[in-house]
């Protein structure tokens, strides 16, 4: 990805010095990889995983070793940032995931390893990166490319205490789902509502009505638990069995999009995603694919460690 938020595309692998351990006599060539599984040829323009895999060259054995390997949704671009040594690099990049979100990652060699250093999510990113005498700062928008640093809803800089990007400004959450490493609290959580206070009056009771929402598979007014039901129940079985991944994705999407317009509170709303991820994986188990039915209760695991479904799910694929 260039400076004016293009994107190049090199093939499938390349070389950079992630490290930092190279001179200009002597350069390190750390291999960079980018794949996918193999799947029919019928199938090439349908959503998949791919992985990214990072290889540090061993003098002793005269091979790559592979040293970090990062899995997920098609990969969209990958940057390398400078640090403020003008030595250290920071490999950024931006994939899909399931549910329909762009995600930025980055990774840094650090302490021997490459360590994330940067984490955000949102429907869409938009990213512009500025390399100054400072370093790097990562300039962040879920609506359009910035062109200045007031354009932004995120501002990302390398904080070398934390040995981190660290949020440097925040204008708006609205539509993020993930965080800087650093401070997840102004990105990640929405807050909890307060409680509301009702006087003491006599009620009278309605009868509740409902009719279909505008995006179609829930009704108004929208009941988490119930359309989590739906979606978990009914579209990830019928959409995954058709190989409509990418249709479920964007249908999940809009769901969890509805809730944080609600302001429903964070920790609901990771609840309820572990619930789809795990639908998602016991849906694949059943129809035999272990692997990815693995990887995605890992996935669900990340919004909620405690999740019943997927606790249940992990004990089943384990026998």
């Amino acid at each position: 990805m260039g400076e004016d938020g293009k994107v190049e595309s090199k093939g499938l692998f390349d070389f950079e010095d992630v490290r930092g351990i190279g001179t200009k006599d002597s350069p390190s060539h750390d291999l960079i990889l980018i794949y996918r599984q193999s799947v029919p040829a019928n199938e090439l323009d349908k959503p998949h995983n791919q992985t990214l895999v990072v290889c540090f060259y061993d003098p002793k054995l005269q091979r790559y070793i592979k040293n970090f390997e990062d899995e997920g949704g098609p990969i969209q671009w990958v940057r390398f940032l400078p640090g403020p040594d003008k030595k250290s690099l920071t490999l950024v990049f931006q994939r899909d995931d399931l549910k329909g979100n762009q995600v930025l990652k980055g990774f840094a060699f650090l302490g021997g390893s490459m360590k994330q250093v940067l984490d955000a999510a949102a429907p869409q990113v938009y990213v512009k990166f500025v390399t100054g005498f400072q370093g790097s700062e990562v300039w962040c928008s879920s609506k359009d490319l910035p062109k200045e640093k007031g354009d932004s809803e995120h501002v990302f800089s390398w904080d070398e205490a934390k040995s981190q990007y660290a949020e440097g400004k925040t204008s708006s959450t609205a539509g993020w789902t993930g965080a800087s490493i650093a401070a997840p609290a102004t990105v990640a959580v929405a807050e909890e509502k307060p409680a509301k206070t009702v006087e003491a009056k006599q009620v009278v009771s309605v009868p509740k009505t409902t009719h279909p929402s505008k995006n179609g598979w829930w009704d108004e007014p929208l009941d988490a638990q119930t359309a989590a039901t739906k979606l978990n129940t009914e579209l990830v079985p019928e959409y995954i069995k058709k190989g409509q991944v990418a249709v479920l994705g964007q249908k999940a999407k809009a769901f969890f999009s509805e809730l944080q317009k609600m302001k429903e509170d964070g920790k609901t709303i990771n609840g309820l995603r572990a619930g789809y991820y795990a639908a998602v994986a016991s849906t694949l188990l059943d129809m035999g694919k272990k692997k990815d039915a693995a990887y995605y209760l890992k996935i669900a695991f990340s919004f909620q460690a405690d999740n019943p479904d997927a606790l249940a799910l992990k004990e089943k694929i384990k026998n």
